[in-house]
């Protein structure tokens, strides 16, 4: 069979991941880059110039004239943890999407994996266990990224009622290896507690998923995930404290037990942005958003992704060493 993977956002963090693993496979792979970044694939990967904002530019990637099979697994996304946004995040995060649903219809496309977040689904009571949604709802979920994120999901299952053959799946918190542009703001803190910048830990936590457990949960879900399905997969939940201390025994340092008090974690946050937006070049790491996540129920179940297909994370320890 003359199989072809589309992938969007095959140089960001999971889909450098998904790449090589498909290379692996030996699978043919068409990659949309935008103009710059074709010498970060692999030379065995076609790269087409485009962007999914402008539907005009993707008619070379969705030429699949001459293959049996066709799966599309649109990974491009627009991360911002940021307290004021621009307007390039609904523009990359829905609009981008629904261009890239309504090419691969017209290019009747076999098979799409949407990769979303678990932000786009509403947040339950503390000690309540969040499960998968079949219907997104932008005012029910907290912050600009988790509002764009519910859109673009919901257009996925629309276009999943009008005969495309799409699951969606809705990583937790991403970490783990490949992060080439070093833009993922929770590796960037990891890896500050490794170089001493960060001494402690804030009061909360969340959970984490492992880069490779993501990558091979989607490759599993085009296989056996239910078309019109949304899939959980997340890791494990970890306070910010443990994995400070992670990495400090993975460096030989002594162990710590201070936490920052979430209060004045909060307290401090907007003037921690507003400096960083000022006298760095470098996103912002620590934002009154991301505090509010630390005590955000984050408690998820992958239960529906281990019945259809298997899925199992790795150990919480093992992803955040691997984030190094």
């Amino acid at each position: 069979m003359n199989k072809l993977y589309l992938i969007t956002g095959a140089t960001g963090h999971v889909g450098t991941i998904l790449t090589n693993e498909l290379l692996k496979r030996n699978e043919k792979i068409r990659a949309l880059v935008i103009d710059g970044q074709e010498n970060d694939l692999p030379e065995e990967v076609e790269a087409v110039i485009g962007d999914i904002t402008d539907r005009d530019s993707l008619k070379a990637f969705f030429d699949t004239d001459g293959y049996d099979k066709v799966t599309l697994i649109h990974l491009a996304a627009m991360v911002s943890i940021a307290s004021k946004n621009s307007p390039t995040l609904y523009d990359v995060n829905v609009n981008g999407t629904e261009n890239v649903m309504e090419l691969a219809l017209e290019s009747s496309v076999d098979r799409v994996i949407y990769i979303s977040s678990v932000h786009a689904i509403p947040e339950k009571p503390k000690g309540k266990v969040i499960t998968e949604v079949n219907s997104f709802n932008p005012t029910s979920v907290h912050g600009d990224y988790a509002k764009t994120k519910a859109m673009a999901a919901q257009i996925a299952l629309d276009y999943s009622k009008r005969g495309l053959n799409v699951s969606v799946i809705h990583p937790s918190g991403v970490i783990g290896p490949g992060d080439r542009y070093h833009k993922n703001h929770m590796i960037r803190t990891i890896r500050a507690i490794k170089s001493g910048l960060i001494t402690m830990g804030i009061k909360g936590g969340y959970d984490f998923v492992d880069s490779r457990d993501v990558a091979e949960g989607i490759l599993e879900c085009e296989e056996n995930g239910k078309p019109g399905e949304c899939y959980i997969l997340n890791g494990h939940y970890i306070s910010i404290l443990d994995i400070v201390n992670i990495v400090r025994e993975n460096a030989g340092k002594r162990l710590t037990r201070f936490e920052v008090p979430f209060f004045l974690a909060k307290a401090f946050a907007p003037l921690a942005e507003k400096l960083t937006t000022l006298f760095s070049r470098k996103a912002p790491i620590f934002t009154p958003y991301s505090v509010y996540t630390l005590q955000s129920n984050s408690i998820f179940s992958h239960e529906k992704a281990l019945r259809d297909f298997g899925y199992r994370p790795r150990s919480i320890a093992e992803t955040v060493i691997a984030s190094l």
